[in-house]
């Protein structure tokens, strides 16, 4: 059958989909959401069929994806025919029946994630799947394997490369902006690609971003890596681990974080970067993604899935239960990482305390410290001026400013501080809240907007005194943030 285009002007957002009349649909003996293969004079593709009355019936509906493939024009006849479901649909069904899956298996899966073969439904039956049943440590490396593979491989050719990671969940742990100069600074490789938040108030894209450009291209990552050491810059950015983005999409409404795709994700974007010893940062308690029951669980599957990936995992189990540094949000929280790496009096304390310790466990697991020497050569290297010395290198390599200072970071102009209702001690403070209030004042989307933090669990505050501030960078949002704030304080005082 040939049929005359019609351009949409839509984007889907994801998957292949054209649109197609009633009676077409039913002519091809197709169901809403089957597949049609659409055949152009030198490409074909497969897409979802959407059924339409808007649609002629000698019409076929291109969304913008598929426009842009065929490189079709309006009015242009293509072919069409029926496609079968891809196989990995019915590996998905094998999954969700309780049955492993076979290299080969998981591997076609990852593909058809990645050329959109498959529906934003179909993802989430795959992941309801990892959910329910979970994966074993094979599956979890087949995955990891895969999805890597699925997009570029950095291929630096030098050994050893450190990396860390953070599983996340606690409001301003900026670690990851001084861990990695602290241990590039000493001369091993660290290539680090990182996230922005997805319900946090920053990640370390975010907030690198405020010192510096973080969307590089390969040939560029590469080229500053030989030259110094390290990187830290987003991921999302690259062609790396590609079906990663479409599975966490569908994670995040649902609000899912199946184990084995947590496990297969971060071991995916180690392996892509040549990673051969990695330090796990798992932090627990409230507010955080995991309780000490799933944190010992994790701690044992992160260390199996990277020895299968050829990789010296290390995980260190830490305190979540209140935030970390003072500043919640990009910017006040570059204003902390720049503070701790000059050694200023106003450096969080807290944060460099779990920097140091966090990089002395990685310096020892590549071997340049003796076992119980890391943090004091981290310690060394932090206070000497060496690490300030490697971050510039790295914020100038990357585009930015190497000789930015915390006060001229920019942050919101419409502030309001909250201050203690009573005497007393701080006994704990909420993440849960805390990432709220951020979200209320426009983080991490507004680069200026967050909070500071002026006591932290164990401090003694007298009535009226500031506990918080608030940074907006409109009225609006401040506003609503203090709305929010004033029936849901996340400071517990006693």
């Amino acid at each position: 059958m040939r049929l005359k285009v019609k351009l949409l002007g839509i984007e889907a957002g994801g998957p292949l989909i054209v649109a197609l009349n009633p009676k077409i649909v039913k002519s091809l003996d197709l169901e809403p959401a089957d597949r049609v293969r659409i055949m152009g004079d030198k490409k074909y593709i497969v897409a979802v069929a959407d059924v339409s009355a808007k649609i002629s019936e000698d019409e076929i509906g291109l969304f913008d994806e598929v426009q842009k493939f065929l490189g079709a024009e309006d009015g242009q006849y293509l072919a069409i025919i029926p496609e079968e479901k891809p196989m990995s649909v019915f590996s998905i069904k094998k999954k969700l029946a309780g049955q492993r899956l076979s290299k080969d298996e998981l591997y076609e899966i990852v593909t058809d994630i990645v050329d959109n073969r498959l529906t934003q439904v179909e993802i989430a039956f795959f992941v309801a799947a990892a959910y329910t049943r979970d994966f074993s440590i094979e599956e979890t490396e087949y995955l990891a394997r895969a999805i890597a593979e699925s997009g570029e491989m950095l291929n630096l050719g030098t050994k050893p490369i450190a990396d860390k990671h953070c599983i996340g969940g606690v409001p301003g742990n900026r670690t990851t902006m001084l861990v990695v100069p602290i241990v590039a600074s000493t001369g091993v490789t660290i290539p680090k690609t990182s996230s922005r938040a997805i319900t946090d108030p920053a990640g370390t894209a975010d907030t690198m971003e405020v010192l510096a450009p973080v969307s590089l291209d390969f040939e560029k990552i590469r080229e500053i890596v030989k030259k110094i050491k390290a990187c830290m810059v987003w991921g999302g950015g690259l062609d790396m681990a590609p079906a990663d983005d479409d599975i966490i999409k569908v994670e995040h409404p649902l609000s899912l974080d199946p184990t084995g795709i947590l496990l297969a994700s971060v071991m995916a974007k180690k392996y892509s970067v040549g990673a051969t010893h990695v330090l796990i940062d798992i932090p627990y308690g409230p507010g955080t993604k995991c309780d000490l029951k799933r944190a010992k669980d994790l701690e044992k599957r992160f260390v199996a899935v990277g020895k299968n990936l050829g990789m010296i995992v290390k995980t260190i189990k830490t305190d979540g239960s209140q935030p970390i540094g003072n500043g919640i949000g990009p910017a006040l929280e570059a204003r902390d990482v720049l503070y701790v790496l000059m050694d200023d009096k106003k450096a969080p304390q807290d944060l460099k305390k779990k920097a140091i310790f966090m990089a002395g466990q990685l310096l020892e697991l590549v071997g340049k410290a003796k076992r119980g020497k890391g943090a004091a050569l981290a310690k060394k290297q932090l206070e000497s001026g060496k690490t300030l010395e490697k971050m510039r290198e790295i914020i100038k390599a990357q585009g930015g400013n190497p000789q930015i200072k915390p006060e001229q970071i920019k942050v919101g102009t419409d502030i309001e501080t909250i201050t203690a209702e009573k005497d007393g001690i701080v006994i704990a403070i909420d993440n849960e809240k805390i990432k709220r209030i951020s979200k209320f004042l426009g983080a991490p989307n507004d680069k200026g907007a967050g909070m500071f933090l002026h006591k932290h669990v164990g401090d003694k505050v007298k009535f009226k005194e500031p506990i918080f501030t608030l940074y907006a960078e409109s009225g609006r949002k401040l506003s609503d943030a203090i709305g929010f704030a004033d029936s849901n304080n996340p400071f517990k005082i006693k």
